[in-house]
């Protein structure tokens, strides 16, 4: 059903149960498919948005508030702060429209809030339990790798190879130690993630709001996508940290946390700039977008191959220039 003519006093309460029921959907949708839940949580606040911006600001509360009423079931301090976020990403967008502010004041607002927002569930919770969340977490995880690898399964399906048990035990030491080292790295992929759910809310917002004709500056094309050069300096050091030399036990794991999460960040966003490279490369020769998205598909297959080479591709893109765009043109310009 349309959600035109939402100040119509006859529909009002129609469109704000549908806007409600939409904005249910997006959590369900994050809570069933985990593995694409930065899509979910961009798409969540854009009903309440909506509403906020069509001068509902009542109803873009209530919006924000029985949605995530469902969250209670699964976590009854998620459900405030999700509530919370909600509406405060639907006020950004309304400060953004009322005093003229710039693309990068919504992304980086967005971005802001779910920060913010992770760190204050972790304050909120270790203080109701009288818990050190973090820590907590890190202890389960290490009795987690300590245990799985004793899994009958795995030990039946290790007697399967052509391995000697010396061998064996090295290769379950290194995963152990690679799995271990994991949560470290975890801010700097949330850092990634965040910055890609504030931008797909953005333009996904800019798109709906287009409907009702609330007037929000587009994104550039993806075949425009670009970022300053000096952003290169952010991977270079992040992998000059992870491959110097040993200097000291005290050192060499504070070192590689801070290498590897610049590398997260900075990977991220040389990835997804190589993937517009690429889509511009497709666009230059005319290839049909069934054919862009196959091959782009066939190359996530790979992710292995991927993961090194689009990145690599796009911070080439800095001095070679693909794309022949004119520089100093943002993602966020």
């Amino acid at each position: 059903m349309s959600f035109d003519n939402l100040n119509n006093i006859k529909v009002k309460r129609l469109n704000l149960a549908l806007l409600t029921l939409l904005t249910v959907l997006f959590l369900v949708f994050i809570i069933f498919f985990p593995f694409l839940w930065f899509i979910g949580l961009a798409a969540v606040p854009i009903p309440a948005t909506l509403l906020v911006l069509r001068g509902r600001i009542r109803d873009g509360i209530i919006c924000a508030v029985i949605a995530c009423l469902i969250l209670i079931f699964l976590d009854y301090v998620l459900a405030p702060l999700a509530m919370i976020v909600i509406v405060s990403v639907a006020f950004v967008y309304r400060s953004f429209i009322s005093k003229g502010k710039s693309k990068l004041f919504v992304v980086t607002g967005i971005f802001s809030i779910f920060c913010g927002a992770v760190l204050l569930y972790v304050v909120l919770v270790s203080v109701i339990n009288r818990i050190n969340l973090i820590s907590q977490v890190l202890n389960s995880y290490d009795v987690y790798i300590d245990q799985i690898f004793k899994d009958q399964f795995i030990l039946d399906y290790a007697s399967l190879l052509s391995v000697s048990q010396s061998q064996l035990d090295l290769v379950i030491k290194q995963t152990q130690d690679v799995m271990r080292f994991f949560p470290y790295i975890i801010p700097g992929i949330l850092i990634s993630l965040f910055v890609a759910v504030s931008v797909i809310n953005y333009i996904a917002s800019s798109k709906m709001l287009k409907r009702y004709d609330i007037k929000i500056e587009p994104f550039l094309s993806f075949k425009k996508w670009d970022l300053p050069w000096y952003f290169c300096w952010g991977a270079i050091i992040g992998l000059i940290l992870v491959i110097i030399p040993s200097i000291g036990n005290n050192f060499d794991k504070i070192i590689d946390i801070a290498g590897f999460n610049l590398l997260a960040v900075f990977g991220m966003l040389y990835l997804i700039l190589g993937i517009s490279v690429l889509w511009g490369i497709f666009e230059r020769f005319r290839i049909i977008i069934v054919l862009r998205i196959i091959i782009i598909v066939i190359l996530g297959l790979f992710s292995g191959f991927s993961i090194f080479a689009l990145p690599f591709l796009g911070l080439i893109d800095i001095w070679v220039n693909f794309r022949r765009l004119k520089r100093g043109q943002l993602i966020s310009s």
